[in-house]
């Protein structure tokens, strides 16, 4: 399950999702039980395991959650979807040229205490991005700020180009304070286990001038600084 909200769409302007299956998974003999797919769809009638064999999870999809929930698309979002996937490699070459550039300088400047990106070499995840993906680590990725949750609060106030958003993906670059947000009703202990401190900086890094963008993220880790 994608959300193609995110880089396919592009332009945070519709929501969309995707399910993507192979067709390999064996649902009849899987240990856990999938009703939906292996019991019959009716007296009688048989399962869409059945019926359907490598097809079953998307006739399932189709014809019980569509057409039962209406889980569907419109029109508008279909088309802004369909626009923006046109786009996709285009951006895509963007987003992963502007973060890189980010995160290596990120590193060097002294307000920052440590940048979470695979591409760095300092990065534990450095071999598995050259191996799987070609040396491209993505466009999200976090960084901390010295200072804390204070540090923190004045970078944030400071931003000018940057978006301060939730949304990841989109063509704008967007910042997050993850301990107040997505995860601010997690444990003081449990957000510290899983390293989301009060200085962490979610960054997406959008399609914008580059030199612009670090322009902003200076102005704006100068003001934690103080």
């Amino acid at each position: 399950m994608h959300s193609s909200t995110k880089f396919l769409t592009g332009h945070g302007a519709a929501l969309s999702g995707v399910i993507v299956d192979g067709g390999s998974f064996d649902w009849e003999g899987s240990p856990r039980a999938y009703p939906g797919l292996t019991a019959p769809v009716a007296p009688g009638k048989p399962s869409y395991a059945q019926a359907y064999g490598k097809r079953a999870l998307e006739a399932y999809m189709r014809f019980g959650i569509v057409n039962d929930l209406g889980a569907a698309l419109s029109p508008v979002n279909s088309f802004l979807l369909q626009q923006g996937i046109e786009t996709l490699s285009l951006r895509m070459r963007q987003h992963l040229a502007n973060a890189d550039a980010i995160a290596r300088w990120l590193a060097e400047h002294p307000v920052v205490e440590s940048v979470d990106y695979a591409g760095l070499p300092s990065s534990p995840y450095h071999r598995i991005a050259q191996e799987r993906f070609g040396g491209h680590a993505g466009s999200v990725f976090a960084f901390t700020v010295r200072g804390g949750r204070a540090g923190a609060e004045r970078f944030f106030d400071a931003l000018q180009l940057i978006s301060r958003m939730t949304n990841i993906g989109d063509v704008r670059s967007m910042a997050l304070h993850p301990a107040t947000t997505t995860h601010v009703s997690f444990s003081a202990a449990e957000r510290e286990r899983l390293g989301i401190t009060d200085g962490l900086i979610r960054l997406s890094v959008g399609i914008e001038t580059v030199d612009d963008l670090i322009a902003d993220l200076d102005r704006a880790l100068q003001a934690a600084a103080r």
